[in-house]
């Protein structure tokens, strides 16, 4: 028997899709509610490139040059060091310090060397003392033999002149033995001399040794100058010969200064023409020469951090050691050659192209570069007198 089928029932397959009525019409009603106003949204506006500055090809003089700032120093620098190792005793100087020729800058510590000395010049004095001595002995024994010879002569004399035989012969045997005896006290003397006069010579050597090595000890001023630097603590142990102190004359200035980029360093040659500015004399133009550039390879010890010197004569001037100086080199120049800002030179690995105009369209020239002078660049080739490029 079949079960009766209820009219009016939904099928089960029609049920999702009612809810789903329901559900989109619940949503759309809750996006409005009354009093709301509907705003259009404002559209972005599109982006407008802003136009590209144009110049133009002229001619004109352009100066390729390398600029350095650089510090006043001294022709005349000197490292200075002990002769021997040791303790530092004291700096008598800072940098900075102005000093005479002979001042005394800087000693080790000696020990007992002073009071060895004082005992050493002591016994110098004892010696010279003796040998002062033995030869104002010699001195009195030798005038006395002399006194008794002549006695002895004069009675010789007397004995002739009475003719009496006995007495002439007792004369010239006293005079004889006299004459010898004067020789041999000489000598004896003499020799007593010498030997205290080597005594004094040995004295003297000990002297000179212990006054020599304390001045070792010391480090004095070569010249007068100012003091650059000073390196090592008081305690320290300092190597002989290892530099302590360095002492600049400020009376022979020039100037120093690193060296430029490994691109600008090639342009640089001895003899170059230099245009300088002190700071203190910002209104000042002074011309140097370039005398030397030291390569990293062949600069020598720490204290030649600034390899470029520049030679210059400026005797009016007050300066000072490490005053500031703006130096400009003038490496080449050129002059009524095609040139082009740099701001419109485009750069791709090692291709040189600027946008040039024609008309309402742009094309990419290749250019061959010459100097540059940091804001313009010579054209060798590429571009003519008048054309437009744009800025990049």
């Amino acid at each position: 028997m079949k079960s009766p089928t209820r009219s009016g029932s939904l099928n089960v397959t029609t049920v999702p899709t009612v809810w789903l009525l329901l559900l989109s019409a619940l949503l759309g009603a809750c996006e409005r509610l009354p009093g709301d106003v509907l705003v259009t949204p404002t559209p972005i506006p599109t982006p407008v490139p802003l136009p590209k500055a144009v110049h133009p090809v002229t001619r004109g003089d352009i100066v390729d040059s390398v600029t350095l700032l650089g510090l006043v120093d001294s022709r005349r620098r000197e490292n200075l060091s002990f002769r021997i190792a040791g303790r530092l005793n004291r700096f008598h100087v800072r940098p900075g310090d102005g000093v005479e020729a002979g001042q005394l800058l800087a000693e080790l510590d000696v020990g007992f060397l002073p009071h060895e000395l004082a005992k050493a010049e002591k016994q110098l004095e004892i010696a010279q003392l003796r040998l002062e001595a033995a030869e104002g002995t010699k001195s009195l024994a030798v005038a006395d033999a002399q006194a008794t010879l002549s006695l002895d002569k004069l009675g010789l004399d007397q004995a002739r002149a009475g003719a009496q035989e006995e007495e002439i012969a007792r004369r010239e045997l006293a005079i004889a033995n006299e004459t010898a005896r004067l020789e041999l006290l000489a000598e004896q003397h003499d020799r007593e001399i010498a030997l205290l006069q080597a005594e004094v010579e040995l004295k003297a050597i000990d002297v000179e040794m212990l006054l020599a090595r304390i001045e070792q000890a010391q480090l004095l001023a070569p010249f007068a100058g100012v003091v650059r630097y000073t390196d090592g603590e008081v305690g320290q142990m300092i190597e002989e010969y290892a530099p302590v102190m360095g002492l600049a004359d400020p009376d022979a200035l020039e100037v120093r200064s690193s060296l430029p980029s490994d691109e600008e360093l090639p342009k640089l040659r001895p003899g170059q023409a230099v245009a300088i500015v002190f700071r203190l004399y910002p209104k000042r133009d002074v011309t140097g020469r370039l005398i030397q550039v030291s390569t990293p390879t062949s600069a020598g010890s720490a204290d030649e951090g600034l390899p470029v010197r520049i030679e210059f004569s400026a005797p009016d001037l007050e300066l000072e050691i490490g005053s500031l100086a703006d130096m400009r080199i003038v490496v080449e120049r050129k002059e009524d050659v095609l040139t082009i800002p740099n701001v419109t030179i485009h750069s791709y690995f090692n291709r040189r192209y600027v946008l040039v105009k024609e008309g309402e369209s742009t094309v990419e020239v290749d250019i061959t570069l010459g100097v540059d002078d940091g804001e313009r660049s010579e054209v060798l080739a590429g571009l003519e007198e008048n054309e437009q490029v744009y800025e990049r």
